[in-house]
Order: structure tokens, then C-alpha cells, then sequence
């Protein structure tokens, strides 16, 4: 085995085969590692986390009517081909977000709806709302 070892290491092209083949061996074994370790932390592949509204009925979070009161919220409209989000707070209005959205890929019901505003009480419930209808 010593002679083999030293005759493979004097052969300047095994020499090179032998360390490119140890850097893939390593990098495989690295990413099989994390994989494992990926696996072994959860009940499966670990994924980017998701906010969830917690709510005690644990029923689907649905636009509320247009605010009443004087408090800041968010709307979501369909205007002009674009998909905004506006902070409404104060009596007053501020874009916060604007999205090119093509109309002909959503059913009339849905742009009528987004036509007229969807209010919402947190910025997480309406950039879930504009992520459901632009991905």
C-alpha cells in the first residue's frame, strides 16, 4: 500500500486527480451533513418561515369594511393597471406599495372587489393580500 501511495504521489496528473476528487468528496459530504442536520431539527426540510396571524377560532382572515374611525390602515386597490397599498391614517393617504398587475388573469368578481379597496388593520394582513395576487 506505502508503494502505491508513493507512486500515485509522484505522478504529477494523479497528483492533481486525487485532490480534485478530495475537494467534491468534502463538499459532498458537507452538504449531506447539513441536509441531515436539516432533517433531524424538524419533522422534515427545514423552509423560510411563514407569519401566521394567530387567532382563537382559527378561522381565514377576511378584509374588514372601510375603518370608522380616526385609526391608521392599510387598503388595498386596483387602480390604473396597478395593484397599490396605501397607509391611511389621520384623515390622510400615503402610497406605500405599487404593483404592475394584469387584470385578465383574475376573475371579474375579484377586480371589482380590489377596484373598490380592501381595508385591513395590519401591514401583514395587506402585503398578504397583495402577495396572493401577485405570485
Amino acid at each position: 500500500m506505502k508503494r502505491f501511495m508513493k507512486k500515485l504521489m509522484q505522478d504529477p496528473t494523479s497528483r492533481h486527480i486525487l485532490t480534485a476528487a478530495s475537494y467534491v468528496f468534502l463538499t459532498a459530504l458537507f452538504f449531506g451533513a447539513g441536509y441531515l442536520i436539516g432533517f433531524e431539527n424538524g419533522d422534515g426540510m427545514l423552509s423560510t418561515p411563514v407569519s401566521v396571524s394567530s387567532s382563537a377560532d382559527e378561522t381565514e382572515t377576511t378584509p374588514s369594511p372601510a375603518p370608522t374611525e380616526m385609526s391608521a390602515s392599510y387598503r388595498v386597490i386596483l387602480e390604473d393597471g396597478e395593484l397599490r397599498m396605501y397607509l391611511d391614517e389621520n384623515g390622510g393617504s400615503r402610497l406605500v406599495s405599487n404593483e404592475q398587475v394584469s387584470e385578465a388573469l383574475f376573475p371579474k368578481s375579484d377586480i371589482e372587489t380590489l377596484k373598490k379597496g380592501l381595508f385591513f388593520n395590519t401591514l401583514e394582513e395587506a402585503l398578504s393580500m397583495m402577495e396572493n395576487f401577485l405570485s
